[in-house]
């Protein structure tokens, strides 16, 4: 039995199937073969009968020939004729079919063998008799007669001999056949009865079992259920390992995880920081966790009892017991807020998540504390109304546009700037507020495409400058900056700082024009000066006192200083106007070394400074004068800035990329980290000090620079406090830029005065 009890119940169920069946098949087979025993012994028995009647009907054939040719003989009839010819004929035919009777018998077969000579002997000597009588020989036939009924007569006694030696078993098995069959007929009926009863038994053996080993566990599985739900101890766990008992081994886990799902659920709502009740329908709370007494000040036992609505502020009642009553009525969850008073008096903003359950008639509650949420809500709306106060007041458009250039939304500035009002705007391309809107067509795909394009290259994440339309038609320089953004719905936007430059660009133009007008006033009277005071300290108006002649060459050192502040200044305005003007040659390296050696040979000499002139044997594509003011400028800064007795290394090299790169390296002070980034900017000195002390007017760098970028090349520094520095620029090969028109050429005076000595 505990064998079975291990089986599963697809096992059991295979072998309530299978039992019968073999049994089945072994009372088929048995039957058959009893069956087929009595089938043997019938064939046996018509097999017997049918030897014996053909061994009779062959004796009498015999004897039916020895009569029909004594006939013959007698009458010469051909009646006996006819009938001995056709016996004749039958005798080999019945003794055929007896030989096919007889089968494998060996007995049986050997007499059958004398048969068949005795019956051949037989004929012969009747067919000799028959051929005699048909010659018509009397005396032969009578003698012929004689001896053969002697022959034939003995011929029949042995004849009729061998037949009974046949059919002497025959006779036999004719005699036993039907008490063997009544036997055979008897078993039959016996082992069909005893089959029929043993398989009843079996079948009911084998449901007994099924239903005992089945019905009885699933009674304790559906107890279990029972128990359970009814809070009591489960029966003990089923035995195997079938259907059964891992259903039984499932339902004690689902059982545990309920118990473990109760432990956790009753932990999380008396561990749970927001406020978890029920209300029945008088309004009255008839459990609460812990929770109410963090939040409310009220533990869970002052609470039961009371009506929930003592707690809430008076104010919010109404409005509570409304939400309340429609929660009775809705399908889901409804959500409601309100304040609730604390025992101390105070209030805290409470969000209510109440479900109602028709089954149980009370009110489920989550009381969730959002004071703090308002406070922050608060906090967001006072600050949307500052950021919104900053945008509508501050002095710079603000539009925001889509990807495709639609205006969104725009700021107050922005309408004053176009003197137009924001509904106007909204939804317009950002195209029409330009200039070009006159060149090209707004409601052209291929130009607002065109533009979007340009607007990016220009101002994403840079300051560009356009030229805006007034709604009165007037244009406007502006400054714009586009910053991209990704909107709260996850839509790419983009918002365009527009700053009105007109005040400045009007305030630029009077600077360049009093610039220029200052410089060019200044510098003929300064030339004039400059040259009057030559001439005193040379002695041209006579010999000058020595103290005189000190003063002198004081004034002609300021003078020149002034003079090449005033180009300075100059040039730096060209270079920011895009019209200093060069003329692009092919032009050797060396020659532009040799004229910058030669100017600032003296100055160098003077400072006690050696100069190492390494040029290469390379030509570039550039301005030789304009080269020549930006290697005297880095070389008489390496100059003043080196102690006596050093050397400045000026150097040229061919890089990757078709460029020459020049380097002017001295044995300085070096250069501040920090002050790098500002070293080509206008008037910037690496100490306030250099001015006085070293000269310069903190411009030359700022046009060094310009001119190696219109040469499109670029310059920069290297450089180590306390190790001396390297200023290098690279300018195009000769090879690999066009040659441009010759154009007109700056004084050459221009480009001296410019030297930092």
């Amino acid at each position: 039995m505990r064998l079975n009890l291990q089986l599963k119940i697809s096992h059991k169920g295979f072998i309530l199937v299978l039992v019968p069946l073999v049994f089945e098949l072994v009372f088929l087979i048995v039957l058959s073969v009893l069956l087929q025993q009595a089938e043997v012994e019938v064939q046996r028995q018509v097999r017997s009968k049918a030897i014996i009647s053909q061994a009779n009907a062959l004796s009498k054939l015999f004897y039916d020939a020895g009569v029909a040719m004594g006939g013959y003989s007698i009458t010469k009839s051909p009646l006996f004729s006819d009938r001995y010819d056709k016996i004749v004929r039958q005798i080999p035919l019945d003794l055929q079919e007896l030989k096919g009777l007889v089968g494998d018998n060996d007995k049986q077969q050997l007499i059958l063998g004398r048969l068949q000579t005795i019956t051949s002997d037989g004929l012969k000597i009747l067919g000799e008799a028959k051929a005699a009588i048909d010659d018509n020989r009397v005396d032969v036939a009578q003698f012929r007669a004689r001896h053969m009924y002697k022959q034939i007569r003995q011929l029949a006694d042995q004849l009729q001999d061998e037949l009974k030696g046949l059919t002497e078993d025959e006779r036999k098995i004719e005699s036993e056949s039907p008490e063997q069959q009544n036997r055979s007929r008897a078993a039959v009926k016996m082992f069909l009865v005893f089959g029929v009863v043993l398989n009843i038994g079996i079948a009911f053996l084998l449901l007994y079992y099924f239903l005992r080993s089945i019905s009885t566990r699933l009674s304790t599985v559906t107890d279990n259920s029972f128990r359970l739900a009814r809070g009591q101890k489960l029966r003990p766990p089923l035995s195997g390992n079938d259907e059964i008992a891992q259903l039984d081994d499932a339902f004690r886990s689902m059982a545990e995880a309920l118990a473990e799902a109760s432990r956790k659920e009753r932990a999380v709502i008396e561990n749970a920081a927001d406020v978890i009740c029920s209300i029945d329908m008088d309004g009255k709370f008839v459990a609460v966790n812990p929770a109410s007494y963090e939040s409310w000040g009220f533990y869970p036992d002052e609470l039961m009892g009371r009506r929930f609505i003592e707690v809430i502020m008076p104010e919010d009642v109404p409005d509570t017991i409304r939400a309340v009553r429609s929660v009775r009525g809705a399908t889901s969850k409804v959500n409601f807020e309100n304040r609730v008073k604390k025992r101390d008096g105070s209030m805290v903003n409470v969000l209510w998540s109440a479900d109602w359950s028709e089954k149980d008639r009370a009110l489920f509650c989550v009381a969730h504390d959002i004071t703090q949420r308002k406070l922050v809500e608060e906090a967001i709306k006072a600050n949307e109304a500052r950021i919104r106060n900053i945008i509508n007041n501050m002095m710079v458009g603000l539009i925001i546009i889509t990807r495709d250039g639609l205006i969104e939304s725009i700021n107050p500035r922005t309408e004053s700037m176009f003197s137009t009002r924001s509904h106007e705007m909204l939804g317009r391309h950002v195209m029409s507020l330009f200039a070009d809107a006159r060149h090209f067509s707004v409601s052209d795909p291929n130009d607002r495409q065109s533009f979007m394009e340009t607007l990016f290259t220009k101002a994403l994440n840079r300051i560009g400058e356009f030229d805006c339309l007034s709604a009165n038609g007037e244009d406007f320089p502006v400054e714009i900056s586009l910053t991209e953004f990704v909107s709260p719905d996850g839509a790419v936007r983009f918002m365009a700082n527009v700053l009105d430059v007109s005040e400045r660009k009007e305030v630029e133009r009077m600077k360049k024009e009093f610039v220029s007008t200052v410089s060019h006033e200044l510098r003929t009277p300064l030339t004039s000066i400059r040259g009057s005071l030559t001439l005193l300290a040379v002695g041209a108006m006579g010999a000058l006192p020595e103290q005189a002649k000190k003063v002198v060459n004081i004034a002609e050192r300021n003078t020149i200083r002034l003079i090449g502040l005033i180009n300075d200044i100059l040039d730096v305005e060209k270079l920011e106007a895009g019209k200093l003007d060069m003329e692009l040659v092919d032009v050797a390296v060396a020659s532009i070394f040799e004229r910058s050696e030669q100017a600032v040979n003296t100055f160098a000499a003077n400072n006690g400074v050696l100069l190492d002139m390494k040029p290469s044997g390379e030509m570039v594509h550039a301005d030789g004068d304009r080269l020549v003011q930006v290697l005297v400028n880095l070389i008489s800064n390496a100059v003043k800035f080196s102690p006596k007795g050093a050397a400045v290394t000026v150097s040229s090299a061919e890089i990757p990329g078709g460029f020459i790169e020049v380097h002017v390296t001295d044995r300085g002070r070096g250069i501040p980290e920090s002050f790098k980034n500002r070293l080509f900017q206008r008037f910037q000195q690496v100490e306030a000090s250099d001015a006085k002390k070293k000269g310069g007017t903190g411009l030359g760098l700022a046009i060094c620079k310009g001119i190696v970028e219109q040469h499109g090349g670029t310059i920069g520094v290297e450089s180590e406090e306390g190790k001396g520095s390297t200023f290098w620029f690279r300018i195009p090969k000769a090879q690999n830029l066009l040659k441009q028109p010759v154009q007109v050429l700056e004084p050459a005076a221009s480009m001296q005065s410019n030297q930092a000595f």
